[in-house]
């Protein structure tokens, strides 16, 4: 069971902070179809998962801009759009990112994601399912919240 933080006391779990739903994405699906989800939503990740909705990458729009054309090379947008139509996800994402379960400590969530250097966190259940991400933004909303205290 997935749990929210009360007025009366502090998170300490990250299901208590992450965002869920996610938003996530079939590694089949084009890099374009990817970057345009991603900026119709206003998101800067989408977990990639298979058929049984199993995380199996991660795609952030850093990887999407790293995969278009150089604008150096390619000036028409147009153009561009159209290279990332013929990359699939599965080709830009990071394959086997770093997990955390719902039950996790924010602490530990922490530590991972400095460790790591990444700005998100796929949250999965025990048979691998996305539930939700940790993001840094999640991270700045609770910290604004404490300071406000």
């Amino acid at each position: 069971m997935i749990q929210r933080a009360t007025a009366n006391r502090r998170p300490s779990l990250v299901s208590e902070i992450m965002t869920a739903p996610v938003h996530t994405i079939g590694g089949n699906a084009s890099a374009r179809d990817a970057s345009e989800h991603m900026r119709k939503e206003r998101l800067r990740h989408l977990v990639v998962v298979d058929e049984a909705s199993r995380t199996i990458g991660l795609v952030s729009d850093r990887d999407i801009r790293a995969a278009e054309p150089s604008l150096l090379l390619v000036r028409d947008a147009a153009m561009r759009a159209n290279a990332l139509s013929l990359l699939r996800v599965r080709d830009v994402m990071k394959a086997n990112p770093h997990v955390i379960r719902p039950g996790d400590t924010i602490r530990s969530a922490l530590v991972t994601m400095k460790r790591y250097k990444v700005g998100s966190l796929p949250v999965v259940d025990d048979g691998q399912r996305v539930v939700g991400i940790l993001t840094g933004f999640d991270i700045l909303d609770l910290t604004l919240r404490l300071l406000a205290e």
